[in-house]
Order: structure tokens, then C-alpha cells, then sequence
């Protein structure tokens, strides 16, 4: 009985070095090609041409709003004889309107941009920021009239609507560009867009990001 038992291991030695020698072997070639404990990091290297596509592609421009509101006053007295009569009209109206900022990227171009040699490190430089005037809106529902005078005929003087579009609204929106311009809006949007851009260019891949903003950089 003991010589069979020993006679089956013996014949069983052949077969365990095999597997043994050949997990070894699989341990090696794997532990070769992949590492469960190191990983290469992955660095992405954009050129210029590749940073500004990218920064025109997500087209962020508008970074900030402003919603004020201002009193436009409106006074219209006929210009001939009739104004002896003490014919006018008048409007006092609360206007209330957003004023949005932010950066006309359609200046930005490849010499706004410096890389170093290894594509590492990057300094951003963006214009100033502006005001968007033609996207300067009027919040009509909120708006009202607070006064209102008005005995001077439709033949002498503009009727309420015209006096209203062509004249109030217009006034209105010069008043809540400059009452935003008073407030800092341009300061306020060099900031949110020197922050954003930082970190934007890191989701690039760069290590070292700087970004400066022409005639607001601290």
C-alpha cells in the first residue's frame, strides 16, 4: 500500500514542476508589460493653434450679467409758436435690464498664447473684457411707468409708443451700461474669466498655467 502512495507522488513531481515553472514564467512576462502598483502618466501636448480651437470651440465669452434698474426721465416740448400754449409731454419710467461682460474671443489669436518647449507650462493672454452692448436687454414685464404728463397732441408731439421706443428705451440702456460700469461689471468679469480659463487650460493637460487679462491684471 505505502509503495503505491509513494509511487503515485513520485509520478506526480513531473507534473506539479511544470505547473510551477510555467505560473513563474506567466508571473514574469505579465510583471513585464503591466504593473499593478506603477502607471505612466499620459501628458498631452497642445500647440498653439490646438489651444485657441479649443478655447473658441466651448465659446464661454458672456461671464457675467448685471440686472440693474434706472428712472429715465423724458421731456418733449413742440418747437414752434405752440410751445407758448405750455404743450408737453413727459414720462418718468422705472426701467429695469441685464448687462452682460465677458471677452470678444474673435480677437483672441496664436500670439495670445506661449507654450514651453516640453508642453508643459502656458501663459494665456486675453483682451480686455467688454460690455456686450447689443446684448443689453430691456426686462419689459418688470418695468412701469412711475409718472406721466402729457397734453400735447399726437400731431405736435410723438405719441406714447414712438416717444417710448425711440427714446426712453434707448436712454435706458445708455443709463444701465454706465450704472454697470460704475459697479465693477468689467472687474468682476476679468476675474471670473481669468479663473475660468486657468482652469480650463489645465483640463488640457498643462502643469504650469498663467492667464493674463490686458489692462486688468493685478
Amino acid at each position: 500500500m505505502w509503495k503505491l502512495v509513494i509511487k503515485l507522488i513520485w509520478n506526480a513531481l513531473p507534473v506539479v514542476a511544470l505547473v510551477l515553472i510555467g505560473a513563474w514564467l506567466y508571473n514574469q512576462v505579465t510583471g513585464t508589460f503591466t504593473s499593478p502598483t506603477q502607471s505612466t502618466p499620459v501628458v498631452s501636448v497642445v500647440d498653439r493653434r490646438g489651444v485657441v480651437e479649443a478655447i473658441k470651440s466651448v465659446n464661454k465669452q458672456i461671464f457675467i450679467e448685471h440686472y440693474n434698474m434706472v428712472d429715465v426721465e423724458y421731456t418733449e416740448i413742440p418747437s414752434d409758436w405752440t410751445s407758448a400754449l405750455g404743450l408737453k409731454q413727459e414720462f418718468i419710467v422705472l426701467v429695469r435690464g441685464r448687462v452682460p461682460a465677458g471677452f470678444d474671443l474673435h480677437q483672441l489669436s496664436e500670439d495670445d498664447i506661449w507654450i514651453s518647449n516640453n508642453g508643459q507650462r502656458i501663459q494665456l493672454t486675453l483682451p480686455p473684457p467688454t460690455i456686450f452692448v447689443d446684448n443689453v436687454s430691456i426686462d419689459l414685464e418688470n418695468s412701469r411707468i412711475l409718472a406721466q404728463s402729457d397734453t400735447c397732441p399726437n400731431f405736435l408731439c410723438q405719441d406714447d409708443l414712438t416717444a417710448y421706443q425711440a427714446n426712453v428705451l434707448p436712454a435706458a440702456r445708455e443709463l444701465l451700461i454706465d450704472y454697470a460700469h460704475e459697479n465693477g461689471i468689467l472687474y468682476q468679469a476679468a476675474g471670473d474669466g481669468q479663473a475660468y480659463y486657468e482652469q480650463f487650460l489645465r483640463s488640457l493637460g498643462f502643469d504650469e498655467v498663467r492667464v493674463i487679462i490686458t489692462e486688468y491684471q493685478e
